[in-house]
């Protein structure tokens, strides 16, 4: 009797994530509301909402890197593969320095003993990176409109993109280490720049 109460008790809430997990909408929604929901040591089963919205992030910081030239008319009468790879500069360079940071991630995971796997760390990432990209995809039309403000957008984006490292690091690998989540904040800008640098 206890067995079936417990079943019963638990069949609610199946359809309700797997709901969740069929709209991106909603992860986008849920992550905005309850943050901390994502957040915590389990796997969530939303890592490919997670990788969805790292490459969307990808993709809006290219765009605005290209809406950038549409503010100069001088800009538009001369288009060299020079000028096109400058608008893929920052963004490879953000995608390399991501991909080392997650294979990083794993690295260190495993050394200390947790199995956090890839698609762990492309949940909790992935979902500290939606506001930082409705921040980017609220500053493209505005950048687009000449308007001012775009930059403070764009720079809250970059910044909590950052954040992101850091609660990242500090709460599944350095586990409550300031300095070592720190370090880690510290190596992805410089490997970052490094990147962008080389290219």
């Amino acid at each position: 009797m206890d067995n079936q109460n417990n079943v019963l008790a638990e069949k609610p809430e199946e359809p309700k994530s797997k709901g969740q997990l069929d709209n991106y909408f909603q992860y986008v929604m849920q992550t905005i509301k309850e943050p901390g929901h994502l957040l915590s040591g389990e796997a969530k089963g939303k890592h490919q909402f997670g990788l969805i919205t790292i490459i969307a992030f990808l993709g809006l910081i290219l765009l605005s890197n290209v809406v950038g030239i549409f503010r100069y008319l001088d800009g538009l009468r001369y288009f060299g593969f020079g000028d096109y790879f400058d608008y893929f500069e920052s963004t490879i360079s953000y995608g390399v320095a991501l991909a080392l940071l997650m294979l990083v991630f794993q690295n260190m995971a495993s050394k200390n003993g947790n199995n956090y796997d890839y698609n762990f760390f492309f949940e909790k990432f992935g979902s500290l990176l939606v506001i930082p990209s409705l921040l980017l995809v609220i500053s493209i039309p505005l950048e687009l409109l000449d308007v001012t403000i775009h930059s403070w957008f764009s720079s809250l984006a970059y910044t909590l993109l950052e954040l992101a490292v850091f609660l990242t690091s500090y709460l599944f690998i350095a586990k409550n280490n300031i300095k070592t989540a720190i370090l880690f904040v510290a190596g992805f800008y410089f490997v970052y720049r490094i990147i962008y640098l080389i290219l």
